[in-house]
């Protein structure tokens, strides 16, 4: 889990602008104040929670490929 999120940091790291730029030139209106990234803290929580929901709701679900 360690290895992990120390890889998300650093993809959030290389990666982060560059979604946030390709954002805001297609124009979208957000409050740029309040941009999060999924595993900043205190989110993270909301989004485990979010994904566990969804999962026993059967709309997402772990299987041999990606889709």
């Amino acid at each position: 889990r360690e290895k992990f999120l120390e890889k998300a940091w650093e993809w959030k790291e290389q990666s982060g602008g560059n979604i946030t730029r390709q954002i805001r030139r297609l124009g979208s209106s957000v409050d740029w104040s309040r941009e999060r990234f999924t595993m900043d803290d205190g989110l993270s929580e909301a989004v485990k929670e979010a994904f566990v929901r969804l999962h026993e709701d059967g709309l997402i679900y772990r299987g041999k490929r990606l889709v």
